[in-house]
């Protein structure tokens, strides 16, 4: 197919052209009755193309559809407008109904966890491997999925995340292998890999993997704009009319054309020069690790230590400065102007594209220099010890515990008693317990020592986290 053609970039053209009276939704009728202060900050353009899905939009719509499908090598491709929160639930609602068993990695997004709420589907969830070097999460093994499978052979998909937050793909190639030698769908939240596949030095994508059905945050890397995502189908295993009716319910009746615009184009953008784009980014990755490993009390990983690493990914260990990734993060920023992607207790996490500069990367390197020399007179007190935390005990489904009555308790009481919430530090969304799951003294001691660090918990009624819901 033409790649180099963006149907509904044409049809944005044709629509800025086009000066009707306009008695169709949104309420500003194409900005003329937008607030002034906020046009002359936006532009009018944004405005003027704000538009429903009049009946001239259906095909251009459908057509870049197609293209996207044909660039990431999918057989259906669907455009999301309300995220890959959407997506990650429309997979679980297409292969799963009430009581079906479905076998989910344990470090999945909290959007997978309000999506067992909505299918009613009882999960089992998968343990990661972990590389305490690097205070790492490596994501589920293919030995562990095989073993899993062979202890839960009535489940009716897998669902895994492909890349992780710090860019750790695992052997993807092999857990397809597996769930389909078991008859099962692999389905892979792929929402930091949109730009996996137009580069041969990156991991290989999860659609190139063999992945049943994949959703991929298009505007995490590809250039799109933030909440849109696409969702792709491969294969037989899953029929296309299952999907449809899972968006059907899902999906925005409302989308935003502006957001599908920019996944039109972010399409053609990696289609016609991803190559190229990817490979300055991925130089830009190289010269920061080269630098940054040279400072003292610093250290990076990459495809050396981290096998099936996406190296546009760039994490930073803070453990030796005996700070928090919390308390550098913050020091960059007010102090600095340096903004990384995610801060965890022992790392900063930078996300790198084809929109970072070599000045970016300049001020990223003399931030963490000055970081490094001042650490000793910023601060006195030394982080908290790492630990890993077990996988706590499932007792209710997500849907089950969602709907039973809860009481609000002291979290120190709290420990045995069924959470009536999960309760993840945000980013990366990871639950450390989740909603049905039993609440056991390590994750409290966890989920209280990311506070001290100045971490957020996300997903807790109690922002302080002194109380807990708990089902009764």
């Amino acid at each position: 197919m033409n790649q180099d053609f963006s149907p509904l970039l044409e049809a944005a053209r044709r629509y800025l052209d086009i000066d009707d009276a306009p008695f169709y939704m949104p309420g500003h009728k194409r900005g003329q009755g937008i607030d002034r202060e906020f046009m002359s900050i936006m532009g009018e353009n944004i405005f003027r193309l704000d538009l429903p899905e009049l009946p001239d939009l259906e095909e251009p719509i459908a057509e870049a559809e197609v293209l996207a499908a044909d660039a990431y090598g999918s057989d259906r491709a669907w455009f999301l407008t309300n995220g890959s929160t959407c997506g990650v639930q429309a997979m679980l609602l297409a292969t799963c109904q009430q009581e079906d068993k479905i076998l989910i990695g344990r470090n999945c997004h909290k959007a997978t966890i309000a999506g067992l709420v909505i299918n009613g589907a009882t999960p089992v969830y998968l343990p990661t491997d972990y590389l305490p070097e690097f205070d790492l999460d490596l994501g589920v093994s293919p030995k562990t999925l095989e073993l899993f499978l062979n202890l839960h052979p009535d489940a009716k998909a897998v669902m895994l995340v492909s890349p992780n937050y710090f860019g750790v793909c695992g052997e993807l190639a092999k857990m397809v292998a597996i769930a389909h030698s078991f008859n099962v769908p692999l389905l892979v939240d792929a929402a930091h890999g949109a730009h996996q596949g137009f580069h041969p030095d990156l991991p290989i994508s999860a659609l190139q993997a063999g992945a049943d059905l994949v959703v991929q945050s298009t505007h995490k890397v590809a250039g799109s704009l933030t909440q849109s995502s696409i969702l792709h189908l491969q294969g037989d295993r899953i029929a296309v009319e299952q999907v449809d009716r899972a968006l059907q319910i899902l999906r925005s009746s409302s989308p935003n054309l502006l957001l599908m615009i920019s996944l039109d184009v972010a399409r053609r953008q990696m289609a016609v020069n991803g190559k190229q784009l990817l490979t300055y980014t991925l130089g830009l990755a190289k010269a920061a690790r080269s630098q940054l490993n040279q400072i003292p009390k610093l250290r990076t990983f990459s495809q050396v230590e981290v096998p099936n690493l996406d190296d546009t990914r760039l994490t930073v260990m803070t453990d030796c400065l005996d700070i928090t990734g919390f308390e550098a993060d913050e020091y960059l920023h007010s102090q600095l102007d340096v903004m990384a992607e995610m801060p965890t207790r022992s790392q900063l996490v930078f996300s790198l594209s084809f929109g970072n500069t070599q000045a970016d990367i300049d001020r990223l390197v003399s931030g963490l220099q000055q970081l490094s020399q001042e650490t000793n007179d910023c601060w006195s007190a030394t982080a908290d010890q790492q630990s890993l935390v077990s996988i706590p005990k499932s007792r209710l489904t997500p849907r089950e515990a969602y709907f039973a009555k809860c009481d609000r308790i002291s979290i120190d009481n709290a420990i045995g008693r069924i959470s009536a919430e999960s309760l993840c530090p945000y980013p990366p969304g990871i639950p450390l317990v989740c909603i049905g799951e039993e609440i056991t003294f390590e994750v409290v001691e966890m989920l209280q020592a990311i506070l001290r660090s100045g971490g957020v918990i996300n997903g807790a009624s109690d922002d302080s986290l002194k109380t807990i819901l708990v089902v009764q």
